[in-house]
């Protein structure tokens, strides 16, 4: 739980569709960081993966916090989701489960 209580409640992420791939470009409480990937789904597990990394959080607690992780709503998940928009914003919240 201490690594839990280190992470931010709420991180905001831009993102752009560049070819196959979903850029996206996090503010973590002022940390900021870019990642990448191929899916939505895939997507929010890679802004998960960076913010977990940039807090310094050792991989052994990564299973257990990964369930205990930042998440879109569904109605951006949705835009994430869909090829035609090619680029938004998204508040991601900090959700247990």
């Amino acid at each position: 739980m201490a690594y839990w209580h280190k992470l931010p409640n709420r991180i905001q992420v831009e993102w752009l569709r560049d070819g196959k791939f979903i850029i996206g470009r996090i503010d973590a409480d002022g940390t900021k960081l870019i990642t990448q990937a191929l899916s939505a789904k895939e997507f929010v597990d890679m802004v998960n993966e960076a913010v977990l990394a940039a807090y310094d959080i050792s991989e052994q607690y990564f299973k257990i916090l990964k369930e205990k992780r930042f998440k879109p709503t569904p109605e951006h998940f949705k835009k994430l989701d869909d090829t035609a928009i090619k680029k938004s914003h998204i508040s991601f919240e900090l959700v247990t489960a």
